[in-house]
């Protein structure tokens, strides 16, 4: 099963018969997994058994579509909070920053079995599967069989190769997958009589060329006899992930970063990681308006050159937040039209019309971060000015905490992975308050309903 861009699905089959041994789970995936119990209807993992205590990727769950209707409340007291998922089948997912682990969780909720990356060879495989689950080690997991065929069908159809580290463990699946189950038939029709034996034997052997000639003959197969219906809902699903979703309750509002602090404190480092790490379609944009180009001694000759160069800079870097932000993303921005609030007092008429300019169009953030540090400790960092000087911005910026409300204070003088955590910690608890239901009102929908 295909899911958004992500990382790789969480482990291989796990080990299907095995002892029965309960392995580790997470807390918050554990509850999560008694939330989905005490919805009443029938679920499972689909794989990754081995990997619930620190998930390298998603927890992949198949549930019945019963269960929808409780499901974000039940998944939310769990601690998990699910993003916008248009254009993803019948994916639901569930995310949860821990802090104290540095851990990103995510669990991808499916209702039906469908492979490619747009879900578009769907399948009936759901109903049977979940009849046929079974409780090994304390979780509700797929038989054997289904388990081995979901996770070499996810590796064939959804990722379109086996890759080197992923050849054992679909060797081990292909010898508990069998031919006489479901699935096997389901490859047998769509890739012709023998096709599910062939396949095995060849990710059986670790002929991945083999294998992965094998599942293209399945997809062209299974694509002739769909026809048109193919490229209609992969386009359909192409178009619901890139253009914004109609209905506000399917998507969330934009949202806007801003880390300030002076040159040496880490702006461009957490910028770059916050942009890197939360689970939402973001963008960084640069909002520094006093940094030299090649062009500058040309432009200073030019009469009010200076003065023009410095408010298009303002209005480019403003417009382009606001344009972002108002596209449903999440803008980093490093540095923030607040610099402009530290200007010294003898500054030029230009430096003045400017710095009004920011104030006037720039936008208000919904996180305000600033990194703090002593002025030694960011001149040796980058050797730029002097301790003194930092010492004395450094001063300005704290001192703009009585005039800016909310804005959160970093230690930057810690480790660059604690003062990440802090803010990623601080960007998502923002993020779960917009994905959080209204009050008294149902819950979004996070993607658009199936035709």
């Amino acid at each position: 099963m295909a899911g958004q861009a992500r990382a790789e699905a969480v482990g291989a089959p796990g080990s299907p018969g095995g002892t029965g041994d309960a392995p580790e789970v997470h807390p918050t995936i554990r509850a999560a997994f008694d939330a989905l119990d005490r919805t009443g209807a029938a679920w499972a993992l689909v794989r990754g058994a081995d990997e619930l205590r620190r998930p390298s990727g998603d927890v992949d769950v198949l549930v019945d579509p019963a269960a929808l209707p409780v499901l974000d409340a039940g998944l939310r007291a769990a601690g998990l909070t699910r993003l916008p998922a248009a254009g993803h089948g019948s994916h639901r997912f569930y995310h949860r920053y821990d802090s104290a682990e540095d851990l990103w969780l995510k669990l991808d909720v499916v209702t039906e079995v469908a492979f490619g990356t747009y879900q578009e060879l769907r399948t009936d495989l759901a109903a049977g599967a979940l009849a046929r689950r079974h409780l090994q080690g304390g979780l509700q997991r797929l038989a054997p069989q289904d388990e081995a065929w979901l996770y070499l069908l996810h590796q064939l159809l959804d990722k379109g190769t086996i890759a080197p580290s992923r050849v054992e463990p679909a060797a081990a699946a292909a010898r508990v997958a069998g031919t006489d189950g479901p699935a096997a038939a389901l490859v047998d029709r769509h890739g012709g009589p023998g096709s599910a034996d062939r396949l095995l034997a060849a990710v059986g052997a670790g002929r991945v060329e083999e294998a992965v000639r094998l599942g293209g003959e399945l997809r062209a197969g299974w694509a002739r006899e769909l026809g048109l219906r193919l490229p209609a809902r992969t386009l359909g699903s192409r178009a619901a992930r890139r253009l914004p979703a109609p209905r506000r309750a399917d998507r969330l509002p934009g949202s806007l970063v801003a880390v300030l602090g002076p040159d040496g404190a880490g702006k461009t480092t957490l910028s770059d990681a916050l942009t890197a790490q939360v689970p939402l379609p973001t963008r960084y944009v640069y909002m520094g308006m006093w940094q030299e180009t090649r062009w500058d001694p040309y432009v200073r000759r030019v009469p009010g050159g200076r003065l023009g160069r410095l408010l298009l800079r303002v209005v480019r870097s403003v417009g382009e937040a606001r344009w972002h932000r108002a596209r449903g993303r999440l803008v980093v921005v490093d540095r923030f039209v607040y610099d402009a609030l530290l200007a010294a007092p003898g500054s030029s008429l230009g430096d003045r019309v400017a710095n009004a300019a920011m104030l006037r169009l720039g936008p208000s953030p919904d996180v305000l971060l600033l990194l703090d540090a002593p002025g030694e400790l960011m001149f040796r960092r980058k050797g730029e000015h002097s301790p003194e000087v930092l010492e004395e911005r450094r001063q300005a910026y704290l001192a703009l905490r009585d005039r800016l409300p909310g804005m959160v204070v970093l230690d930057a003088g810690a480790p660059a992975d604690e003062v990440r955590r802090r803010a990623l910690a601080v960007v998502w608890e923002r993020v779960e308050a917009l994905a959080a239901p209204p009050p008294g009102g149902p819950a979004r929908s996070g993607g658009r309903r199936r035709r």
